[in-house]
């Protein structure tokens, strides 16, 4: 269950990524800046819905969980800034397409890299109580 929440949370924060890239290439910002301040702005939203839909908080204190998180994000921006490099200047693929092929290939890393080294295997309670069965929810 908590790798499908993932998925939507990896969906919206893709299309943050994806957004802001397009918009960063329609204004002429070279594919390699416009890759990473993409992936950076999709990475700080991909933090605010993961804490609300995926992943339980409080596993570690705030500030080393968001170190821990960042570690995360820059491993994943190394994947993503070498993939979409490749892609582009290695295979000539359009820019938008390599940015697009890379980010499901780095999302395993990023969902593997929350879930063991930042966030608890929990997902949140708000979450766990919508998600249970109505008769779960009713009062004896």
């Amino acid at each position: 269950m908590q790798f499908l929440l993932y998925l939507v949370v990896g969906g919206l924060s893709f299309f943050v990524d994806i957004g802001a890239f397009i918009v960063l290439r329609a204004i002429e910002v070279p594919v390699i800046p416009a890759s990473v301040t993409s992936f950076s702005l999709a990475s700080a939203a991909n933090y605010l819905l993961s804490v609300v839909l995926a992943f339980e908080r409080g596993h570690f204190r705030r500030s080393v969980e968001i170190l821990r998180f960042l570690t995360v994000v820059l491993v994943g921006l190394g994947f993503n800034t070498l993939l979409v490099w490749c892609f582009v200047y290695g295979f000539s693929i359009h820019p938008a397409a390599a940015k697009i092929v890379a980010v499901p290939i780095v999302l395993t890393w990023n969902y593997l890299g929350r879930r063991l080294f930042v966030f608890s295997n929990d997902i949140p309670i708000a979450v766990r109580a919508w998600l249970e069965p109505a008769r779960c929810r009713q009062a004896p």
